[in-house]
């Protein structure tokens, strides 16, 4: 991880939520940095130390089995921060958390985001009210996971990745969209071949464009459409 030198304007919904005072406090104590492909950002097991607030990009939630198997159970963008659970005394990850494609986030130590706490009732809300909605986000993924077709799961997996990446084209291979769906690349390779012959995506040498959005929209289940709805009445419309 780099960390850069010109800092861009804040783009992360979860921090542009708070007061400009508490704002200005946390990013007195933040570091703005690159964050490469596939990058671990939390360590299962470990103890979590920093937070991250992507500006772009995200990173997946990945829980791994015995037997070397893993699949995504969540996903962080610039509509959270990766390790907030932690200010609610989950002080060891209990998942791994793996980022996408290369991104930009805002990095800063968990005592710090735990002192302003103190000092603000606005973000301890705020911390609280993202922290209920990311579990409803995990028990929404879980019926999904069982009750919706692989394409609808396919669909509502690009619209949040096309979200959070902030560019209509992106790196994604067919072997990593299976793991992290946790289905056989033959199985997903059969799907975003229909997707793409439907003029919904192109897909080329390891990289995605999202070529008809509202087709994705359409294809996809409720579930993309109940987190935004989730999300734009906690932080507000993007």
């Amino acid at each position: 991880m780099n960390q850069t030198r010109d800092e861009p304007a804040i783009e992360n919904r979860f921090l542009l939520a708070l007061p400009e005072s508490c704002l200005k406090r946390l990013t007195s104590q933040m570091e703005f940095v690159e964050v490469r492909p596939r990058e671990v950002l939390i360590r299962a097991g470990s103890t979590i130390d920093n937070l991250y607030f992507f500006n772009r990009g995200f990173a997946s939630l990945v829980k791994a089995m015995r037997d070397g198997r893993m699949v995504e159970i969540g996903a962080v963008g610039p509509t959270s921060g990766v390790g907030l659970l932690s200010l609610l005394g989950l002080e060891r990850a209990v998942w791994e958390t793996v980022a996408q494609g290369s991104g930009t986030a805002f990095r800063i130590s968990r005592a710090a985001m735990l002192a302003e706490m103190e000092k603000s009732h606005a973000l301890a809300e705020l911390v609280k009210k993202r922290a209920g909605l990311f579990l409803g986000e995990l028990a929404q993924a879980a019926a999904c996971n069982r009750l919706h077709s692989l394409e609808q799961r396919c669909c509502r997996w690009l619209l949040m990745a096309h979200d959070c990446a902030g560019t209509d084209t992106f790196a994604l291979t067919h072997e990593f969209l299976a793991l992290m769906l946790g289905v056989q690349r033959s199985g997903l390779s059969i799907v975003a071949g229909s997707l793409q012959r439907g003029g919904l995506i192109r897909y080329t040498r390891g990289r995605v464009t999202i070529v008809d959005r509202a087709g994705l929209e359409n294809e996809a289940c409720e579930c993309y459409g109940t987190w935004r709805g989730q999300l734009d009445h906690l932080l507000g419309k993007s």
